[in-house]
């Protein structure tokens, strides 16, 4: 009997360091070990140590699981929290690249001015010379005259004769611009556009300013905005010959620009071209208008003349305006005289 005792004795204590081996971690390992070494000593109340032993050897396993358990929970809280942080790191990051290549765009800045033109004002400056032209002849009118009534009379009908004989002579729109000064109504005169550009010299005015206008629209236009542009301020021109010259002698240009587009190829816009001039006569030329044998037959009146016509309310001088309008497409670069045809 003693002998069956001690090999159940040794079995047990086997099968407890084999459960402390496999269940048990740190301090619960050693308390396991020193269960058995306790149970080994105990040996006259065998029963009660082997009940013992195995309720310890049990609990000690599931406190080691528990605590397995706890430990697995913890590590995959800890990797996740990890993850998430490092998710939030790389948006972080792209947001910030993001936001630096936006940064570093190239962005080009609309001109709203280039040469003599602008999209940024609503209309061209009046030339202060032309606007001293029309202040001094509204304040001459019909001011007074050292001149007679009898050589005032002679100097009108002299000018009648300029009027009737101009178209034969060749001036016919000088006629028709004296006629209206006569007239004596001070209201504005329309040029016609379409024969006063048959004149080379004033259609060569047109063209130089034209030429200008569009290399300012391929600058200032914006794609797929339609903008207007104004020459800043209206340009003199003095160079007028013949028939042209005693109309309008010296004029004023200049130029507007409407809906003016860009389609990233083409430009298209509708250019107006106006010519203004204030038909007045220089009161101190004492020079004949005319000379040879239509300054003879006019009397050889003079500017000073025809001005106190207009000083003494018997003629009335005026402003004379006129403009016509292109509608055209282009490419940059393109001629004016491809374009304005």
């Amino acid at each position: 009997m003693k002998r069956v005792v001690a090999v159940a004795l040794l079995l047990f204590m086997t099968f407890s360091l084999f459960s402390c081996e496999l269940f048990s971690s740190g301090d619960d390992s050693q308390s396991c070990c020193e269960q058995s070494a306790s149970t080994s000593s105990s040996s006259e109340d065998e029963s009660s140590s082997e009940a013992s032993s195995s309720s310890s050897s049990t609990s000690s396993s599931s406190s080691s699981s528990s605590s397995s358990s706890s430990s697995s929970s913890s590590s995959s809280s800890s990797s996740s929290s990890s993850l998430s942080s490092t998710s939030s790191s790389i948006e972080s990051s792209n947001e910030e690249t993001s936001s630096e290549e936006s940064s570093s765009e190239i962005v080009v800045p609309v001109i709203t001015e280039y040469g003599e033109y602008s999209s940024a004002i609503t209309k061209t400056a009046a030339s202060t010379d032309r606007l001293r032209q029309g202040s001094m002849s509204r304040n001459a009118y019909n001011a007074g005259t050292s001149y007679s009534q009898s050589k005032l009379n002679s100097i009108k009908s002299n000018a009648n004769l300029i009027k009737t004989g101009g178209s034969l002579l060749g001036y016919t729109h000088a006629s028709g611009f004296i006629d209206h000064f006569l007239g004596n109504t001070g209201e504005n005169y329309t040029i016609n556009m379409t024969e006063f550009l048959q004149d080379q010299i004033a259609l060569n005015n047109r063209t130089a300013s034209l030429t200008d206008a569009l290399r300012a629209c391929e600058a200032l236009a914006v794609k797929g905005e339609s903008i207007s542009v104004f020459q800043k301020s209206e340009v003199v021109h003095h160079n007028l010959t013949g028939d042209w010259k005693f109309s309008l002698g010296s004029y004023f240009s200049s130029i507007e620009v409407k809906e003016l587009t860009f389609d990233g190829t083409k430009y298209s816009a509708t250019f107006v071209y106006k010519v203004t001039d204030f038909y007045n006569w220089d009161d101190t030329d004492s020079n004949s208008v005319f000379s040879g044998a239509a300054g003879a037959l006019t009397g050889n009146i003079s500017p000073k003349d025809l001005h106190q016509l207009h000083r003494a309310g018997m003629a009335k001088e005026f402003l004379s305006v006129g403009e016509i309008s292109y509608s055209v497409e282009w490419t940059k670069g393109e001629s004016a005289l491809n374009v304005f045809k």
